[in-house]
C-alpha cells in the first residue's frame, strides 16, 4: 500500500476539501463529509461505488480536530501560484480571500449591474476599465460631488489603483431609503490580513462646515452590508446629508485611502 500525505488522507472524495464533522463512512470505510452525502444525494460511496453506512468515523474526526492548529495545508490554489502554507483551521477562511480564487464583477455582485464577467485578480482593474470606464475615474486621493437621490434605493462600486496597482480597492457607496441614511465604505481586493493594515478619510464639506470620518479598511470577500449594519463605515442621515449641500444640490466630499506605517505602500 503506498504511503498518503496527510492532506490526502483527510480529503472528501466528494468536495474534495479537508472533511468536516459529522464524517460518514461507506460498509469498507472510505470516509467522507455528512454534509457532501446529503448535499449531493449520493446512494453510493464514491470511492469503491459501495453501499455507504450511517457509521460515524469519529477517530478521524479527532484526529483532523487536532490537527487544525497544527499541520499545514497548501492552498486549493497552488496550482495557479498561491504559495500559502495555511492550518485546517483557517484553510476555508484563506481560500475565500485569496487572490487566485475566481472574481465575479463587483458590479453585479453589489450595485446589480447586468455583467456577468468573471476572471482573475490580475484582470479586474482592466475589466473595469473595459466595461465600465465611468467607475475607475476615482483615485486613493479623490475629491468629487454626488447628487444624493433621496427617492429611491442605490448603490455603487467604482475601482481604485493605489500605488499605481499595488493594490486595488472598491469604493462602496449605498443609499437605503427606508432607513433614510446614506453609506460609504472601502475595501481592498484581497487578504484581511492587509485590509487591516490601511484605513480611510472620509469628508463631507460645504464651506466651513464639515463631517469627517476616519475609518479601518476590509477587504472585499467581506460582507459590506454588514459593516454598514453595524455603522463601522461613514455613515449620514438623510436629514445631515441635506445640510451639506451645496447651491446645486450636489453633496462635495473628499477621502484617501493611507496606509500604517508598518505596511507602508506595500
Amino acid at each position: 500500500m503506498s504511503t498518503l500525505s496527510p492532506e490526502h488522507v483527510m480529503m472528501c472524495p466528494i468536495c474534495l476539501e479537508t472533511m468536516k464533522c459529522p464524517i460518514i463512512q461507506c460498509l469498507r470505510g472510505h470516509s467522507m463529509c455528512d454534509v457532501c452525502i446529503k448535499n449531493t444525494h449520493i446512494t453510493m460511496c464514491p470511492c469503491c461505488r459501495g453501499p455507504l453506512s450511517q457509521t460515524r468515523n469519529y477517530q478521524l474526526e479527532q484526529l483532523i480536530e487536532g490537527l487544525k492548529n497544527v499541520l499545514k495545508l497548501n492552498c486549493i490554489y497552488i496550482s495557479k501560484g498561491c504559495k500559502f502554507a495555511i492550518t485546517t483551521k483557517d484553510k476555508e477562511s484563506h481560500e475565500a480571500e485569496c487572490k487566485f480564487r475566481r472574481f465575479q464583477c463587483e458590479g453585479n455582485k453589489f450595485a446589480k449591474w447586468s455583467c456577468n464577467w468573471s476572471g482573475n485578480y490580475s484582470d479586474i482593474y482592466q475589466h473595469f476599465k473595459d466595461s465600465h470606464r465611468d467607475y475607475t475615474r476615482m483615485e486613493y486621493k479623490t475629491e468629487a460631488t454626488i447628487k444624493v437621490n433621496f427617492n429611491t434605493d442605490f448603490n455603487d462600486v467604482q475601482i481604485i489603483s493605489f500605488f499605481n496597482g499595488q493594490h486595488y480597492f472598491y469604493y462602496k457607496h449605498k443609499v437605503d431609503k427606508a432607513k433614510e441614511k446614506c453609506y460609504w465604505h472601502f475595501q481592498l481586493i484581497g487578504l484581511q490580513s492587509q485590509a487591516k493594515n490601511f484605513f480611510y478619510e472620509f469628508e463631507v464639506h460645504n464651506g466651513l462646515r464639515k463631517f469627517k470620518v476616519t475609518e479601518i479598511c476590509t477587504n472585499d470577500p467581506f460582507d459590506v452590508e454588514k459593516t454598514f449594519t453595524e455603522e463601522k463605515c461613514v455613515v449620514m442621515s438623510f436629514t445631515t446629508i441635506k445640510n451639506y449641500l451645496n447651491e446645486q444640490g450636489d453633496l462635495p466630499f473628499k477621502f484617501r485611502i493611507m496606509s500604517n506605517k508598518k505596511a507602508g505602500p506595500n
